[in-house]
């Protein structure tokens, strides 16, 4: 009898993607996106998401056929941040929209996740949900490290079938605000967040090199939001120290939102009504 010849199992080309996104907070608010009542209007008439206290601070940039074009736009919820009297019931709303201004994400700050989480670890630790569009999970982005001498870590993480990969972003010691994009599967960076420090409105340019099934539109829309964020972390911070100190003193209790709660929601309990 002939011998059977083995056949090789053939193993599939590993595609890999390079993205150069940058994202350009404005100094002024004199852009043509944000000057005038027509112009919310018309942004409101294309996505509920687009909320009437919404103000842009700043656009998102990427280098397609040579050319840097704009691909979006960043804006936060200014009611829920400047709008509030006192500094301590402030919470961020941060939302990401394409370039014909459609809804794409929001990250949002958990002040009931954040205020525990501070007291309990005796540290300053913001916490944030991210909700991507045409993602059907909520990501939950926390800080879980960080000190006088520990770079600060943030960690989130992305579903597959059967599984997760473990996002963390480590900040670089040094000047500017820079943290590297790691993959917690292999502790492998394949990408960056720069700030650059020097730029009068503030600008982050994001890298990413990896396979295409890594380096996707959530994973991407995740980072532009939370690059965004950094424009807030120092406000944020002095928010949970002042709170936490006056919690423990048994003089203040935080004030958790509609929106915050609906996000906390046990879907199994919804289900059974």
């Amino acid at each position: 009898m002939a011998e059977k010849k083995e056949t090789k199992k053939k193993i599939p080309k590993r595609t890999v993607i390079e993205r150069k996104i940058t994202l350009d907070l404005w100094k002024t608010k004199l852009h043509d996106e944000i000057i005038g009542i027509k112009q919310k209007e018309e942004h409101m008439a294309k996505s509920r998401q687009f909320n009437r206290d919404l103000e842009l601070f700043g656009e998102v940039k990427e280098k397609l056929k040579g050319k840097k074009e704009t691909i979006g736009y960043v804006g936060y919820r200014k009611g829920l941040w400047d709008g509030q009297e006192d500094k301590l019931e402030r919470r961020l709303v941060i939302k990401l929209f394409s370039k014909s201004m459609y809804y794409q994400g929001t990250i949002e700050e958990m002040v009931g996740r954040e205020f525990t989480r501070s007291l309990s670890a005796q540290k300053d630790f913001p916490a944030f949900s991210c909700l991507i569009d045409g993602y059907e999970y909520v990501i939950t982005l926390n800080k879980i490290r960080g000190g006088w001498v520990n770079p600060e870590w943030f960690v989130f993480r992305l579903e597959k079938e059967k599984g997760f990969i473990p996002i963390i972003l480590k900040h670089k010691m040094g000047p500017g605000i820079d943290y590297r994009v790691v993959n917690g599967i292999g502790k492998a960076q394949f990408g960056l967040i720069n700030g650059r420090k020097f730029d009068i409105g503030g600008r982050y340019d994001i890298t990413l090199k990896a396979d295409k099934t890594l380096v996707n539109n959530t994973l991407i829309r995740s980072l532009i939001l939370f690059a965004a964020s950094l424009k807030f972390h120092t406000d944020i911070y002095k928010k949970i120290k002042k709170g936490t100190k006056l919690m423990e003193k048994g003089e203040w209790q935080p004030t958790i939102s509609n929106e915050e709660l609906l996000l906390r929601r046990n879907p199994r309990s919804i289900l059974r009504k």
